[in-house]
């Protein structure tokens, strides 16, 4: 139902006007009953009195009526009672209590609402600070175990610091090891070469032999004291050298005393030592070479000695007399290509000992550069640390403000009990 809206204070001069006509016409009306006169005005007085009582007792119980119940909503709304109230009803004219009631009603509901996000809020809030504390506590024992993990990562990483400075000195070391053997391998190479020349000799000179030896068996083919007389001349190879040896001995010596007559000489004879050097030095050379050939005479007796057991075997076995000195002459060449093979590889070696020592000196910068980053790492791991020490302080300041949080939540949900919805 449509109402008008009268402000109290109209309705309160329109009282009075009521009043204040009820007191103008009661004499009036009085007068028309025929009162007698000296009651008139008593009367009169006393009737205004009683309609301004009733005209006032009718609009000032409607006010205490709707401002009882007001002040009652504002009451239960102050002790947190926010359940719907008993209303104003239905007014014909409304006023400031009807805009109070629906101001009061309105706040109430956007209390209610309030106070219901509140619990809400205080409820997850609550799991908030729950899930918070248990992602805390985890962060908080993770926080321990880098912790633990990065003063591991810190010793690991000063131990693989001092290795790493181990392993260059031990590098270094095998670098200058590598070297030496470099130099070692060069005169073994060259020794080597040596070696494999003499044997060439020493085969050209077996070969040699072996073609006499040939044409030997051709020319006493069915005869053994030929190969008795071939094996009584290679008896006088060793005397033969023994003549060489002693004569090597007897010009070392005349060096020798012709390096003393020098001394003697004083300046005059030192272009005569000098010769004496060279004098003994070819006689030792003569001697190295004699043994050299007395070692390759000495396997040539075992062949022929072979060659001899075999022709003694008969003249009807000399087919494999002369298949043995073939394979000896295969041995010869093998031993030929076996020489020239060791030199070959004792060349290829010394390549190799080369790129070695290329590859420890490259080395030796890697581990070089490895102990620099080490020690980068090193004082990374420093900074990680503690970093990660003031996370876990962080954590900590976490950990305290989840505990206030706790508690604020506990505070908020306390306060909001008070409520009745």
């Amino acid at each position: 139902m449509n109402s008008v809206r009268v402000p109290i204070g109209y309705k309160f001069i329109i009282g009075f006007i009521i009043v204040v006509a009820a007191a103008a016409f009661v004499p009036d009306i009085i007068e028309k009953t025929g009162v007698a006169e000296w009651m008139m005005q008593p009367l009169s007085f006393l009737t205004a009195m009683i309609i301004g009582l009733i005209l006032g007792s009718i609009f000032t119980r409607n006010f205490t009526r709707n401002f009882s119940l007001l002040t009652g909503a504002a009451q239960r709304i102050s002790q947190g009672d926010l359940r719907e109230a008993e209303g104003l009803g239905d007014m014909v004219f409304r006023d400031e209590t009807s805009d109070l009631e629906e101001s009061l009603s309105l706040m109430s509901r956007s209390l209610k609402t309030l106070v219901g996000h509140i619990r809400d809020t205080c409820n997850n809030l609550t799991e908030a600070q729950e899930t918070l504390s248990a992602v805390v506590s985890k962060g908080h024992d993770t926080s321990k175990e880098v912790i633990s993990g990065t003063s591991s990562i810190f010793d690991g990483a000063l131990e693989q610091a001092n290795h790493i400075g181990d392993a260059s000195s031990t590098i270094k070391s095998m670098a200058e090891l590598a070297d030496d053997v470099a130099n070692k391998v060069t005169e073994s190479v060259n020794a080597s070469q040596k070696v494999n020349s003499m044997v060439q000799r020493g085969a050209t000179t077996a070969t040699s032999a072996m073609e006499k030896m040939e044409t030997i068996f051709s020319g006493i083919e069915n005869t053994e004291s030929a190969a008795i007389r071939l094996k009584e001349k290679l008896n006088d190879i060793p005397k033969i050298l023994d003549v060489i040896t002693h004569i090597s001995r007897q010009t070392d010596l005349l060096a020798l005393n012709a390096t003393i007559e020098a001394s003697k000489a004083g300046e005059h004879g030192r272009g005569f030592a000098m010769v004496a050097e060279e004098v003994r030095r070819f006689a030792d050379n003569t001697n190295n070479s004699v043994q050299d050939v007395s070692l390759i005479v000495k396997d040539l007796r075992m062949e022929v000695e072979r060659v001899v057991s075999s022709a003694s075997e008969g003249t009807s076995n000399l087919k494999g007399g002369r298949d043995d000195l073939r394979k000896i002459r295969e041995i010869l060449i093998d031993i030929t290509n076996y020489t020239a093979d060791v030199a070959e590889k004792a060349t290829l070696i010394l390549g190799l000992t080369h790129k070695q020592k290329e590859k420890a000196e490259k080395a030796v910068e890697i581990v070089e550069a490895v102990a620099r980053i080490a020690r980068e790492n090193l004082s990374t791991t420093e900074v990680v640390e503690a970093a990660v020490e003031r996370h876990g302080a962080a954590i900590n300041e976490t950990i305290a403000a989840s505990e206030k949080l706790s508690v604020l939540s506990k505070e908020l949900k306390s306060v909001v009990a008070r409520f009745t919805t």
